[in-house]
């Protein structure tokens, strides 16, 4: 694997798991509860006695890429870097790094939020940029869109909003 400054080490990367998975403080994913005793890189839920890791009870259970190669096989996925390219980098099988790319489109979040009734609708200008937003009245659902250029257009409507 190339050496690239730009990764963030093994302890990065799991400390940014360890946030996005738990958020401020570990809690077991079984019972919830925040008695947790750690050891080595596993954890032990001293309330119902759930052994757990960071990637057990995730998406990303048993994975077998190292954190680096996990990180640089994503960052290739998000800024769209063609197979080839993401092979010589990972040094992945095609077959593996499809597979990876695959597992990523399964698992976007669903931004689909559906407004009903009536709504208000507003749109600020940026730089280059137009952002429009929709709430729908008496509930806090809200819907966006940012559209290249400045110039919006009545064919606007019809374009979905993404959820927030």
């Amino acid at each position: 694997m190339y050496h690239l400054k730009q990764i963030p080490s093994e302890a990065q990367i799991r400390k940014y798991f360890r946030r996005t998975v738990f958020g401020k403080n570990i809690h077991c994913p079984v019972c919830g509860s925040q008695k947790v005793l750690q050891y080595e890189q596993r954890y032990r839920c001293l309330h119902c006695r759930e052994k757990f890791s960071l990637l057990s009870h995730t998406w990303l259970t048993g994975m077998r890429l190292s954190y680096q190669k996990f990180w640089l096989t994503l960052w290739c996925w998000t800024n769209q870097v063609p197979v080839k390219q993401a092979i010589a980098l990972t040094e992945l099988s095609e077959k593996a790094l499809r597979h990876w790319y695959g597992l990523f489109r399964d698992h976007l979040p669903d931004n689909a939020v559906i407004l009903e009734k009536i709504i208000q609708l507003d749109e600020a200008y940026f730089k280059g940029m137009t952002l429009i937003m929709g709430k729908e009245q008496g509930s806090k659902k809200l819907a966006y869109i940012i559209v290249p250029g400045t110039t919006v257009y009545r064919g606007m409507r019809r374009v979905s909003l993404s959820s927030m």
